[in-house]
């Protein structure tokens, strides 16, 4: 027996077991974190008196002297998988850090008591009478909420805004993937329908005055916005922290409002929700566009929209995510079959490349001369194998953008052991099926010429290396990937058999 082999095993079960239960403890510890809330801090705009109103879909908590929104709760989707776990959060406070929403006229300081108040719905009156600020859900994720002015003279422009403060977003997960997710604001323009910035980004105060659009803040998963009705002249706007609070502002003023469409009451629409592309589509134009997809949006779009149709008749995502994962690749079949014949044809002729090279090893120009004679004897493209390659690299960074920010992913499981197809293989077996087809399909590929022994050593070692990285991405990704390097390794042996390239072993024990 060789013993050294056998430490070796041990050695790798034995990290592979610590790493496990450190991942598990993790968890515990992220979970415990999120069911423990720290109660919102009192700021200086806001009284220590709030009321809560709700639908199926929202839970709202209100500041009722400033009529802010100090707290919004997503019922639906709890924060970690399990009994017991508390809702997701998009606006509130925790020690330092706060999110929240007011609307109201100019820089008029208007103090509320309450009119009227139902389960979902919310009359604020001012103490002197003169405004009043209503709040109803008008489906789904949206809020509306109606500023009035009651008294008989022209108040200054009313607005809606969002006041933020640095940091990750509220009850984010943690990791590398998750915080490298966009955070920032975007505007819809009428010259631009997705102009964002990174929050950190924002050293002055960026405005567009138009008719309609949106503002928006953007986090993995789910969005804050500010909907502005097409036919509404308004400056859509935000600025940087002016003071030592670190507060950052985004939002709307409206324009050119007279006395009477004050007093009629100014509407605004806000969407408080989770960044499901069919439904943004239906709240407004291009809102669609906050899930960011990437460089290669152009190919993630229509990617999610085959998997989500995919998934309306299959019903699991994980499925899903295999049945288009074989759809692309019987779709990009004439492009991999050229070049899997390419290489079955390298790997035919590998035994005569060998018998030039050592003939001509100590002839360099001779050696590449009868190399390149061989080739076009043969009718070989040295490059044909990696041109597949090259092909699905835009596919899987697409995917990989695509599938890290499809929230319907979020906690959807699969099988056995994969029960959130957003977080990590908690086992890593499929990080371990991906480095052994990586394995096995090293094995089927010809060996390229003039490779040294250094070289060939580091080729071998590339499947565990990159399968370590596998560890951190979502499952999905995961899964694409196992999914699209399984078939690709049954559609290259088949054309393997197909050139009679399968009995020839790659040098190297190949």
């Amino acid at each position: 027996m060789n013993f050294r082999v056998l430490w070796l095993v041990l050695v790798g079960v034995f990290a592979y077991l610590l790493f496990y239960e450190w991942s598990e403890e993790s968890k515990i510890k992220s979970e415990l974190a999120a069911s423990s809330r720290v109660a919102p801090q009192e700021d200086s705009v806001f009284s220590a008196s709030t009321t809560t109103i709700s639908n199926q879909n929202i839970q709202l908590s209100i500041d009722i002297e400033s009529g802010s929104i100090v707290g919004v709760e997503l019922r639906n989707y709890p924060v970690f998988q399990g009994e017991g776990s508390p809702n997701m959060r998009l606006l509130g406070s925790e020690n330092s850090f706060k999110f929240y929403a007011r609307s109201g006229y100019g820089n008029k300081n208007i103090t509320y008591k309450v009119a009227e108040q139902s389960v979902d719905s919310l009359l604020l009156i001012s103490n002197d009478g003169s405004h009043s600020k209503e709040f109803t859900f008008e489906k789904d994720y949206i809020l509306n909420v109606v500023d009035q002015n009651l008294s008989a003279s022209l108040a200054p422009d009313p607005y809606v805004a969002l006041y933020r403060t640095d940091g990750t977003p509220l009850d984010s997960r943690g990791g590398f993937f998750e915080g490298s997710s966009y955070v920032g604001v975007a505007f819809n323009t009428p010259d631009d329908p997705y102009k964002n910035y990174r929050l950190r980004s924002i050293d002055r105060m960026v405005n567009f005055d138009q008719y309609g659009g949106w503002v928006s803040f953007i986090q993995k998963y789910f969005l804050t916005s500010v909907i502005v009705d097409p036919n509404q002249k308004a400056s859509l706007f935000v600025q940087p922290p002016s003071g030592d609070a670190g507060v950052y502002s985004m939002g709307v003023v409206y324009r050119g409002l007279d006395i009477q469409d004050q007093q009629n009451g100014v509407l605004h629409k806000l969407y408080f929700g989770p960044k499901i592309r069919s439904d943004l589509m239906s709240v407004a134009p291009d809102l669609e566009l906050s899930i960011d997809m990437g460089w290669f949006w152009f190919l993630a779009q229509p990617l999610v929209m085959l998997l989500v149709a995919i998934n309306s008749f299959v019903g699991n995502w994980g499925f899903s995510i295999i049945i288009l994962t074989v759809l692309l690749k019987l779709l990009l079949w004439p492009i991999s079959a050229a070049g899997y014949r390419s290489m079955a044809k390298m790997r035919v002729v590998q035994p005569k490349l060998q018998e030039i090279q050592s003939q001509y090893k100590d002839d360099r120009q001779k050696l590449g001369v009868e190399m390149m004679a061989l080739y076009r004897k043969e009718k070989i493209n040295p490059a044909g194998g990696c041109f597949p390659m090259l092909v699905q690299i835009p596919v899987f960074i697409a995917l990989f953008f695509a599938l890290r920010e499809v929230v319907e992913l979020r906690h959807a499981p699969f099988l056995l052991w994969v029960q959130d197809l957003s977080a990590p293989d908690p086992l890593f077996i499929m990080p371990f099926l991906m480095a052994g087809l990586m394995y096995l399909t090293q094995q089927l590929n010809p060996t390229p010429p003039n490779m040294d022994p250094v070289q060939m050593q580091v080729m071998k070692i590339m499947p565990v290396a990159i399968s370590v990285i596998f560890i951190w991405l979502p499952s999905s990704l995961v899964l694409y990937s196992v999914a699209n390097a399984a078939f690709s390794l049954i559609q290259q042996k088949m054309m393997y058999n197909k050139y009679g390239a399968s009995d020839f072993k790659a040098p190297g024990g190949g």
